[in-house]
């Protein structure tokens, strides 16, 4: 509810993934366990037709166990006053979302970029350059070699007027399992270090369809051409966190979070039927398999957390990330172009988060703002934006505490096809996901 500004305050799990330190601040053990049920809603405008569509998932946001080991119990404020421990899960992405789009066109088909994907390869070598789509669209007549042609190829679209359909579900999420320590010296600074294991699974099926329901096309009834693809893996990182309590009142903090390095594999498969020519057809192609590493760009967090007493708080992070220094590499293939990619077109940015809570007795209200910068631009552009609110209530040994988030974003150009000969593509997509969570955590 706080907008993930945890940075300079401590004393809540999820701060184990943002500033380590955080964890130094607990003077007692602590069990947590957050369910969340997570709706995202998306809308789409194509060819002048808008569609909306939605996907709700539950899951949770995190489950842990910290254990705090008073050193000094006779009261002295002075030295190393305490060591922590920390064990548990954060989850970080949540990747549910369904997509739908649709229009009718009267320019162009899906047909016309497999034609171009295989012009110049001879039929019988399509199996081999391209399993995955335009072998799918000669082995259902999707598109067929010209009169007399080996390798130009031309598509039953004799004129247009199709209704097109695209149906995008993606599933999966990324976590983190982490392990982290801390310590407090003195009541004045705070240090801590996270070992982070992060997990992705991640898992997309397109859907695909045309069809003459206005019956206008000869030849020409459907088509529907289906991709898959499953992302699997884990990686590696460490983070780093220190806090300052400047006065009472007033805290900063500093975190480092290395590159996390990931290994990954894809799976992927394809099929297509069509109705042409008033018969069915039907091809499948193989299952594709690649294993791959991924090094994500380092983090620097920066924090400051503004304290009035008892009655409440307001807290500010930024966080910088160089998205360009991102890289892929595999024993199988040299990805220098695909690197060289990232590095001209992808920049560093900012993440700013917002949070505030005041306090009565035991009850709690908060709310939270943050807005992620874009790392496709040179200047500062916000890419989404997240809008959060919440409350909670503590006794001595229990508490709860509900949030719900709201996340903005916008996409303007949303590829139903990557063949630039033929781009399809769905202008101003919107998607809007909401989170709502229960914490119940346990103190003694």
């Amino acid at each position: 509810a706080l907008g993930g500004a945890f940075g300079a305050l401590g004393s809540d799990f999820t701060s184990l993934s943002f500033n380590p330190a955080g964890i130094a601040f607990y003077r007692s053990n602590e069990i947590v366990v957050t369910p969340a049920i997570y709706n995202s809603v998306s809308t789409s405008d194509y060819l002048g037709t808008k569609t909306k569509d939605n996907k709700l998932n539950f899951n949770f946001g995190n489950i842990g166990f910290v254990k705090s080991k008073i050193r000094n119990k006779e009261g002295s404020n002075y030295g190393w006053l305490n060591f922590n421990f920390g064990i548990g899960y954060n989850r970080l992405n949540s990747f549910q979302n369904r997509v739908s789009i649709e229009g009718r066109n009267f320019s162009s088909s899906i047909a016309d970029a497999f034609a171009s994907q295989a012009s110049g390869t001879h039929y019988n070598d399509l199996s081999d350059s391209n399993p995955f789509d335009a072998n799918l669209a000669w082995q259902t007549y999707v598109i067929d070699t010209a009169s007399g042609q080996t390798s130009a190829y031309n598509t039953p679209m004799g004129n247009f007027g199709q209704l097109q359909k695209l149906q995008a579900t993606t599933t999966g999420s990324m976590g983190e399992t982490v392990i982290a320590f801390g310590a407090n010296y003195s009541n004045k600074l705070y240090l801590g270090a996270t070992i982070g294991i992060p997990n992705v699974k991640y898992q997309l099926q397109k859907i695909y369809t045309e069809t003459d329901d206005l019956d206008t096309i000869p030849n020409f009834t459907s088509m529907t051409y289906n991709e898959q693809l499953k992302t699997s893996g884990s990686g590696f990182n460490l983070k780093l966190g220190a806090i300052y309590r400047i006065a009472d009142w007033v805290r900063v903090g500093a975190a480092f979070h290395t590159p996390t390095y990931y290994r990954l594999t894809d799976n992927w498969v394809s099929d297509m039927s069509s109705k042409i020519y008033n018969q069915d057809f039907s091809a499948i192609s193989p299952t594709g398999s690649f294993q791959y590493s991924l090094t994500t760009p380092l983090k620097a967090i920066a924090s400051a957390g503004f304290i009035a007493g008892k009655a409440g708080l307001v807290s500010i992070d930024y966080e910088y990330v160089n998205y360009s220094t991102a890289k892929l590499n595999s024993s199988d293939y040299n990805f220098s172009a695909e690197n060289k990619n990232v590095k001209d077109n992808y920049h560093g940015t900012g993440n700013i988060r917002l949070g505030t809570e005041w306090r009565y007795k035991i009850f709690s209200a908060r709310a939270g703002y943050a807005i992620f910068g874009s790392p496709h631009s040179k200047t500062f552009k916000i890419d989404n934006s997240t809008v959060s609110v919440g409350a909670g209530f503590r006794t001595k040994g229990f508490f709860m505490d509900a949030a719900y988030l709201l996340n903005f974003s916008h996409d303007k150009d949303y590829k139903i096809h990557n063949d630039q000969s033929a781009l399809i593509v769905a202008d101003n997509l919107d998607k809007t996901a909401g989170s709502f969570m229960l914490t119940f955590g346990f103190r003694y």
